[in-house]
């Protein structure tokens, strides 16, 4: 990897070379590198035990459709959005492999600042109702780790200029079961920007894998968020997924990043 690279305001980044720690909610697999820290006046205005509650749901077997590119087009990959929207998140996502990315985009997408209420309900929201309960826990267990990484209060009001942001730029695709009506590990790439409460704004490159499975839920069929078993994990272990590296350098394309349209690179 180069040393210096474009982030997604325009600016030059310095790697700083150390692997972070999970910030962002259950990947299952995931490596960071730092691109550095810079002060706010620098900034151009500027992350199993089941519950079942009454819905219960399982795997339903459709034919889920293929559309995603087994190479990167030039201008990257159009993420499909949800049908529909519950408190603000898209939901009904397309029965096709680029639908549970798009989950896996939203997903990103929603862990925003250091409430933890908002946090396990975004988890909540997307995750199998068997496995609801876990994964708002590991949404309130990143929320709490955002909030030390910041140096905010571990609980009640963040004074600013503290925030939390993820942008997700790439993505990879494995299909788990194809016989088992849909089920893909996904992997994003983001840039993730944290903001510590004295203003010091630190950039980096987050790589995680989350499993998506194709989902009835009372009649209703989407993606959703599942833990996967013990064999599916170990599994992603050890064929090794894609590494926290930076658009354009040769690890990149090496590691079949494919970029999101419209997302910085």
């Amino acid at each position: 990897m180069s040393d210096r690279i474009n982030g997604p305001m325009g600016e030059s980044r310095t790697t700083l070379l150390r692997v972070g720690v999970l910030v962002v909610i259950a990947a299952l697999v995931a490596t960071a590198v730092w691109l550095g820290a810079r002060g706010r006046a620098d900034d151009n205005g500027g992350t199993d035990t089941a519950s079942g509650g009454s819905s219960q749901s399982k795997g339903q077997n459709v034919s889920v459709e293929q559309v995603a590119p087994d190479t990167a087009p030039a201008d990257g990959v159009v993420i499909p959005t949800g049908a529909e929207v519950v408190d603000g998140h898209p939901v009904r996502f397309p029965a096709t492999d680029l639908g549970a990315v798009a989950l896996q985009v939203e997903v990103a997408k929603a862990q925003l600042g250091f409430d933890y209420d908002q946090a396990a309900a975004v988890a909540g929201l997307y995750a199998a109702p068997e496995d609801k309960a876990v994964f708002e826990q590991r949404a309130r267990d990143a929320v709490a780790l955002r909030r030390q990484q910041a140096g905010v209060p571990k609980e009640g009001d963040v004074p600013p200029p503290a925030s939390y942001a993820v942008t997700p730029i790439a993505y990879t695709l494995e299909e788990l079961a194809a016989d088992d009506g849909g089920y893909y590990a996904v992997n994003l790439l983001s840039y993730v920007t944290l903001t510590t409460a004295n203003g010091k704004v630190s950039d980096r490159l987050y790589a995680g894998t989350q499993l998506m499975r194709w989902t009835e839920v009372d009649g209703v069929g989407d993606w959703r968020l599942v833990q996967g078993s013990d064999e599916d994990i170990d599994h992603l272990v050890s064929t090794g997924q894609p590494q926290a590296v930076a658009p354009g350098t040769p690890e990149y394309k090496q590691a079949g990043w494919i970029p999101i349209n419209g997302a910085p690179q």
